[in-house]
């Protein structure tokens, strides 16, 4: 059941995780400045990359308060464990293992769509909607929808 006091920190953990998705974007565009561009230098990519581990701090340490689910709980270790290795380890990588260090776009659209998701999950949660464990969404909306259920 959901209380007053969780619906304010599921609120801030939905403000948080859309100002990491926000932030996700503008990486996104002052890279395409810098590569594309060629109007700007590295120096703002890279600083509002540090900031936006503020954001996902926050949003580990009010996760529990806000009640989310386990797998949103989860999830949001995840995306902080993508962002950690995207961040403070690949991107240093450059010279030793070149390859290994292009991926750190690619872990930018995880950081996109786990962050997607968390919000849209989130939202549910805070509307009340039901919000089915992982993998069981299928049985969840014929029970709703009063439908024969298949199970796998």
């Amino acid at each position: 059941m959901r209380t007053r006091i969780s619906n304010i920190f599921l609120w801030i953990y939905i403000a948080s995780a859309g100002l990491f998705l926000v932030g996700v974007l503008v990486q996104v565009f002052l890279a395409g400045l810098v590569v594309v561009a060629r109007q700007a230098g590295w120096d703002n990519h890279i600083g509002l990359g540090h900031l936006l581990g503020l954001p996902l701090v926050l949003m580990l340490i009010v996760m529990f308060p806000a009640r989310v689910p386990a797998n949103v709980r989860w999830l949001t270790a995840l995306l902080f464990g993508v962002y950690f290795l995207q961040a403070n380890v690949v991107i240093f990588m450059r010279e030793t293992a070149p390859y290994a260090a292009a991926l750190h776009p690619v872990l930018a659209l995880f950081d996109f769509l786990l962050a997607q998701h968390l919000v849209r999950r989130s939202v549910r949660l805070l509307r009340g909607d039901a919000v089915p464990p992982a993998g069981r969404a299928e049985v969840g909306e014929s029970l709703e929808r009063g439908l024969p259920v298949r199970e796998p």
